[in-house]
């Protein structure tokens, strides 16, 4: 398997191992996108598996999460998903929405450009998280606005 470039200051195992369960969450998931950052042109969770001796199942539960909430992409090639980093991100603004920030940013990656909105919620150490995220397709933009006019204009409560 090719080999993978890593960040350079990743925990020894017995140092993880002493670190509280949350702590251990946000390490993982801040790995993670440091090592898609780092591997441009995508990653299965196999090689980040032999380079790292994390467990496929908490790899995979990690990068499913950064999936899902926008963080970073993935693309399934019949029975095998590549990972990739979610681009070149321009922060564009944040909305306060009572118990959460929106965050709306452009991205470019190598499937195209597209428009970012990142709900951030406040964790238990007080810090704003991402807690769910979409990127819609910079050619869909129009039309979504007009849709999202159409449902604020109208009688529904």
């Amino acid at each position: 398997m090719a080999n993978i470039n890593l960040p350079k200051e990743i925990l020894e195992k017995e140092a993880f191992k002493t670190l509280p369960a949350k702590e251990k969450e946000e390490y993982v998931s801040n790995l993670l996108k440091k090592i898609l950052d780092l591997n441009e042109d995508g990653i299965t969770i196999s090689q980040i598996r032999e380079a790292t001796g994390m467990t496929y199942s908490t790899i995979w539960h990690h990068l499913e999460i950064l999936s899902c909430t926008a963080q970073a992409h993935k693309i399934s090639r019949g029975n095998l998903d590549v990972y990739y980093h979610n681009g070149t991100m321009n922060h564009l603004n944040e909305y306060d929405g009572g118990k959460a920030k929106y965050s709306i940013s452009s991205v470019k990656n190598r499937e195209g450009n597209f428009v970012c909105i990142h709900e951030k919620r406040q964790n238990r150490l007080g810090n704003h998280t991402i807690t769910t995220g979409i990127s819609i397709p910079v050619e869909l933009i129009d039309n979504l606005v007009a849709e999202l006019n159409k449902v604020k204009n109208s009688n529904i409560k």
